[in-house]
């Protein structure tokens, strides 16, 4: 419940109890990641970049499901706020049901010509057809992924980051787990190689999927009683509130997803080598963006929550608590780059041509981390405001007037070193900062909330 906090402890326990679950479930997933790399690192670079790619394609469909997730999120906390529980779970029942229906969509694509969303990032040859294969199998897993990212959007913005922090755990650990199994092969399980990363990738979310429905639906659950064929009626005003919401988002994150085409597509002139350093060099950062990233929808929940009470003193005082604990995690995180991006990477391979590249990359990641998370969190009280546009508008700017130009620069007119482009992504989170900034002091959230 919402309602006036006695002190400046209590507040900051109330945060932890967001925080540490998603942040956890964050770190799990980063190690997860690496140990996935690894278990594929002895297979080549032609591997590692179609998994990398198999990854980007994901990514751009992720980013329409967590679009979404920030949408019921955002209608959710402040449905919390006002005490209006029938419109929390009218959202997520019918949030649910509308993702799994765009995910057939995605999932015929995929098997069907996986090989125009490869060409998107410039996949040629056996990198292409190797990629083909894989995204085939990779794909059968959307609708369950979806489900996951919804189910986790809807309870961090209910209050309750716990039950993803296990959901997500339980997926990535299954993941793992079967992905020795089905890489290398155990007992009378053949070894499949990369493939058998995507069928591990697959299960995994299958049965996470499985896990949150049934959890919301147990005696006590935010959707009990709810029969299966209730998750495809819909109503307008629910619909148009989680979409009119999160739609922003979820362009704001493809713009994050299609602008890595274009960066890919620059990387890749410099040599396959050069791509796969890079796909490395994503893995090793999340130890430092992980962590923190979790500060950006505690930004949004609780921010959301108490403009939905009409409690403004509050949700500016979490925001104050959040940015301060966000801009800590990101001095560490960025320092463990900066100074040891060789151990981070040498977890992953032994190839020194790789982490040679690859370092640079991490230096200039780690510097860009503390303008990088107080963006995130900026941006995340916005959302939660009801300003979801905003951000969108900041992550364009950034990405499109100042990444993507100086990296198709560097490519394709002058020729600099790779280096430059890595240097154009810490720019772009800098401008970044400043733009969230300008934004969040003009439209001043707590005077002017937009309720949805």
């Amino acid at each position: 419940m919402v309602g006036s906090l006695e002190n400046k402890k209590e507040m900051r326990i109330s945060i932890l109890k967001m925080i540490v679950p998603i942040m956890a479930a964050n770190i799990l997933e980063m190690l997860v990641g690496i140990v996935s790399m690894a278990l594929i690192g002895d297979l080549g670079y032609i591997a590692i970049g179609a998994m990398g790619l198999s990854t980007r394609v994901r990514g751009i469909i992720w980013a329409a499901y967590k679009g979404i997730a920030i949408g019921v999120q955002v209608v959710i906390a402040q449905a919390l706020g006002a005490h209006n529980f029938d419109r929390i779970q009218n959202a997520i029942r019918q949030t649910i049901g509308s993702i799994i229906i765009l995910s057939i969509i995605f999932v015929l694509t995929l098997l069907l010509v996986p090989q125009y969303w490869l060409k998107l990032f410039g996949a040629s040859g056996e990198l292409l057809e190797t990629g083909t294969t894989l995204l085939r199998i990779v794909g059968l897993g959307m609708p369950f992924l979806g489900t996951v990212i919804i189910t986790s959007g809807a309870l961090q913005g209910k209050g309750d980051a716990t039950t993803p922090m296990i959901i997500s755990g339980i997926m990535n650990l299954l993941n793992v787990v079967l992905g020795l199994i089905l890489v290398r092969g155990f007992l009378f399980v053949p070894a499949y190689g990369l493939l058998g990363a995507g069928m591990a990738m697959v299960l995994s979310q299958a049965i996470a999927a499985g896990i949150a429905i049934v959890f919301m639906r147990r005696k006590g659950g935010i959707l009990e009683g709810v029969g299966l064929t209730e998750f495809f009626k819909f109503s307008k005003p629910i619909m148009k509130a989680v979409y009119g919401t999160g739609i922003p988002s979820a362009i704001e994150s493809l713009f994050w997803q299609l602008s890595s085409v274009l960066l890919i597509r620059a990387i890749l002139t410099y040599g396959d080598d050069a791509y796969a350093a890079y796909q490395l060099g994503l893995q090793a950062e999340s130890i430092a963006y992980m962590p923190a990233a979790g500060f950006q929808v505690a930004a949004t929940a609780y921010v959301g929550r108490y403009l939905g009470a009409g409690d403004f003193e509050n949700a500016k005082r979490y925001f104050r608590e959040i940015l301060m604990w966000a801009i800590v995690m990101s001095i560490i995180g960025g320092g463990i780059l900066v100074f040891f991006p060789n151990f981070m990477l040498g977890i992953m391979t032994d190839d020194m041509s790789l982490i040679s590249i690859g370092t640079v990359y991490l230096i200039y990641c780690g510097l860009a981390q503390v303008p990088q998370n107080m963006a995130g969190v900026i941006g995340g009280a916005l959302r939660g405001g009801g300003y979801t546009k905003m951000p969108m508008y900041s992550a364009g700017v950034g990405l499109y007037l100042v990444r993507v130009p100086i990296a198709l620069s560097a490519a394709y007119l002058f020729h600099f070193s790779l280096n430059v482009i890595f240097l154009a992504i810490a720019l772009d989170m800098t401008v970044r900062l400043v733009l969230n900034s300008f934004l969040y002091f003009k439209i001043n959230i707590y005077e002017n909330p937009r309720l949805v």
